[in-house]
């Protein structure tokens, strides 16, 4: 159906409001879409999916899409929008469970969990179809080109969303005649509109079924869902711990590194057999059946890079598998039990496994596990994430040094103190949670404490050698964390200035800190889930950073911890997780009076190999430091970067979070060189869930700067000629104040309103894919400022 553009009639004059501001409608106009120009029906995969993926899914790819519409499958589209939102930190009860192709399979199914269509209408007005009507008024009302929105057009990540149905488009219209699709975005071409109208109006036809799997690829699918699915009780064990430590992987095999990725999960059928999924809330829930069978299943959406997060499976795997769980020195009595007090607390699941396989499990791919806490189904989070420092290093406890590996008994003894708050799934009683979490890290660090001492009576204190060394190869040994307000990126390597903080993690940490934020956690769940999640991960957090202390003189730990605390010196967790290694010393000869920095520098002298290439971007002490393969426009990129890397003023507080920044060489396009500039907030303490404002720094706060992209949701991008480049640093070092700052977004940004944003999208996307074609996934512009 093509038709004219149509005014739609109102039964009651509605006001406009925007923002906080209100005034009387007038009768909004749709625009006219482009109609079928042929008699050829429009292919999903080949015209409209593209046109989803490089235009939508940018803002509709993860559980914080607006009104849950997923726009990364048919199945997204089919399924359609919903009022009740993910995130909602306030309810009183758990969600119910709105999982894309895992809690419902049909449109039918999702239309009695509360979804409605996008793609279907009852309402003649307009075009029916709510899709279409929101692009027609996009169409109706375009965004002026390269100029700010107003400033009371609704952006926050946490507004109010009215998600209306096409019965209430009418009514939607005319309150938000600027909300529109694209929101608040450079508007589409007239061949992508074609596009999308046309194929609605033509039926919305589905895709054809996927393609075959490469014939590769099922033969590995049939060797790992046998290795999966052995029948000795030793193996089924093994198999239940790997599926809950790989739920959220993207699994992909090592001579297939482009994909087909896949998820793993529990199914009623066996291998050979069409899939029947057992959805649980969680990873360790009662399947509710004894025959199961763990499968491999391909992702047929689009790839997203905010849940992306990849594990390589190969020959190589599956023995390193085989020597660490089957080929070890245990045998189980019996399967662990699926209740929730036994199956959240991983330490008493798997007590017959030997604590050394599970950590080295964990060690030797620490950058996943690490990246599955900041990376997984939890696509926002400030409340979460304000529980870390901007930009920390982390390094790991060697398992000969640690006394959970080496002491049989220590576990054993201590197992019952290190439950997690997923033993007590949406349970209200937070404050009740509060004290019994207290009172059993207060136990477990003076268990802890004594143990240590045992196997150390001379009180030596750790030597450098208790740190882990990726055993001389592997660099997942040093990796470094960057939160951006309510989300996080992990990286190998020690990246970026030396951070105000650094973790230490042992085996008992780092297994918490996965069940907590990531086995345990629960998306859907309630309040009270959400904030003792977030209060339990203050003690880990705290019990890392004061492992790190541990290898500092004693003399200085106190004073370096109280810096990293100001003002939380009467915070409950802070007291319960005092340092405990006050009494014994160091191993270590320190020969600065800065021993944080010394001690950080000593671990990444240890061993080249593992700490990888110097950070010269960033840590570049007689600048120019120029990178041996450097082209000459990321020469200059970088001498123009190094003088203001790590540095503080006014200036890097205008920053957002997190911006891309590509730096263009005019005659030379395929020299074209990406970064990503990240701004380092400074807090007096993050020990306190809220008021997060009062707490910072802002003349702390720097700069790091990375090759490449750094993070799933940038915030700005920058566009420089790199004849320009030192006059941009420049500029940026002047700035004073937000004025100068839009200033200088007028010269180099790439607003959101933009005539070249979406190709400037579509570049970034396409070099992604080039430098790291396994990794790469469609970034989230959902956080895109209005700068």
């Amino acid at each position: 159906m093509s038709r004219a553009a149509t005014t739609l009639g109102f039964l009651a004059t509605p006001l406009l409001c925007l923002g906080m501001t209100c005034a009387q409608a007038p009768p909004v106009e749709l625009a006219t879409l482009p109609g079928p120009t042929g008699s050829e029906s429009i292919s999903f995969d080949e015209e409209v999916k593209p046109v989803l993926d490089h235009r939508c899914v940018v803002c509709h790819g993860c559980y914080d899409a607006p009104c849950q519409l997923l726009l990364s499958s048919y199945e997204g589209l089919e399924r359609g929008a919903s009022k009740e939102p993910v995130y909602q930190a306030t309810r009183l009860l758990a969600a119910p469970l709105t999982r894309l192709e895992i809690d419902a399979q049909t449109a039918a199914e999702w239309r009695e969990k509360k979804f409605h269509s996008v793609l279907e209408s009852s309402n003649t007005e307009g075009y029916g179809a709510l899709l279409l009507n929101m692009l027609a008024l996009g169409r109706a009302r375009p965004v002026i080109p390269d100029a700010r929105l107003p400033e009371d057009f609704p952006l926050a990540i946490d507004r109010t969303l009215s998600c209306a149905t096409d019965a209430e488009f009418e009514t939607y219209a005319s309150e938000h005649p600027l909300g529109g699709m694209p929101y608040g975005m450079a508007p589409l071409t007239e061949r992508e509109l074609g596009v999308l109208s046309t194929w609605v109006q033509q039926g919305a036809s589905p895709p054809p079924a996927a393609p075959p799997l490469p014939r590769a690829a099922v033969e590995q699918v049939e060797q790992w869902e046998d290795f999966l699915n052995g029948t000795s009780l030793k193996q089924r064990v093994t198999s239940r711990y790997l599926f809950e430590h790989w739920v959220f992987a993207h699994l992909y095999f090592e001579d297939l590194p482009t994909g087909p990725f896949f998820r793993v999960l529990r199914s009623s059928t066996s291998p050979g057999t069409p899939v029947v999924e057992i959805a649980t809330r969680r990873p360790y829930d009662d399947p509710g059946t004894e025959d199961f069978w763990y499968r491999l299943v391909p992702i047929e959406s689009t790839i997203v890079h905010k849940t992306h997060i990849v594990y390589p499976l190969g020959e190589s795997r599956m023995r390193r598998l085989a020597e660490l769980f089957l080929e070890s020195d245990w045998e189980p009595a019996k399967l662990p039990e699926y209740d929730a007090s036994e199956g959240s607390n991983p330490f008493a699941t798997f007590a017959e496994i030997p604590a050394r396989s599970r950590y080295q499990f964990l060690l030797d791919d620490a950058q996943y596990f690490v990246m599955t806490f900041i990376r997984g189904p939890v696509c926002r989070g400030q409340i979460a994430v304000s529980v870390i420092e901007d930009n920390f290093f982390v390094a790991f406890l060697d398992p000969d040094r640690d006394m959970s590996v080496v002491d049989d008994v220590f576990l054993n003894e201590t197992k019952d103190l290190l439950s997690l708050p997923g033993e007590n799934e949406s349970d209200l009683a937070v404050g009740r949670l509060w004290i019994k979490y207290n009172i059993a890290q207060r136990r477990y660090l003076a268990a802890r404490k004594k143990f240590y001492a045992l196997h150390d009576p001379d009180d030596l204190g750790p030597s450098l050698d208790a740190l882990w060394d990726g055993d001389g190869h592997n660099r997942n040994a040093q990796l470094t964390v960057f939160r951006h307000f309510d989300n996080a990126t992990v990286v190998k390597g020690f990246v970026g200035e030396i951070p105000k903080t650094a973790w230490v993690i042992d085996f008992p940490l780092f297994e918490r800190i996965y069940y907590d934020l990531v086995a345990n956690f629960d998306v859907f769940g309630n309040v009270g889930h959400q904030i003792s999640t977030r209060l339990y991960m203050d003690h880990l957090r705290m019990q890392s950073e004061n492992l790190f202390l541990a290898f500092l003189p004693a003399d200085r730990r106190q004073e370096i911890r109280e810096s990293w605390y100001v003002g939380a010196e009467r915070d409950r967790s802070y007291r319960v997780n005092k340092i405990i290694s006050m009494d014994h010393g160091t191993q270590i000869q320190f020969e600065t009076d800065d021993v944080k920095k010394e001690l950080l520098e000593k671990i990444l002298a240890r061993d080249p190999a593992v700490a990888g290439p110097p950070d010269l971007l960033n840590r570049c002490g007689k600048p120019p430091c120029d990178s041996p393969k450097a082209t000459l426009v990321e020469k200059r990129a970088q001498r123009a970067f190094q003088r203001i890397t790590g540095r503080t003023g006014a200036w890097v507080s205008e920053l957002p979070e997190m911006a891309f920044l590509i730096v263009r060489s005019h005659d030379q396009p395929r020299l074209d060189a990406s970064y990503t500039l990240v701004h380092n907030r400074a807090h007096t303490n993050v020990a306190a869930m809220f008021g997060e404002d009062k707490r910072l720094i802002p003349e702390q706060d720097t700069l790091t700067i990375v090759r490449g992209y750094l993070g799933s949701y940038p915030n700005l991008l920058f566009e420089v000629d790199v004849d320009h480049i030192d006059v941009f640093t420049q500029t940026l070092e002047a700035i004073e104040n937000a004025t100068d700052f839009e200033k200088f977004v007028d010269r180099w940004g790439v607003r959101r309103t933009s005539p070249r944003f979406w190709s400037t999208l579509d570049w970034i996307h396409q070099d992604a894919r080039q430098r790291r074609p396994t990794q790469a996934g469609i970034f989230d512009f959902g956080r895109y400022q209005n700068l």
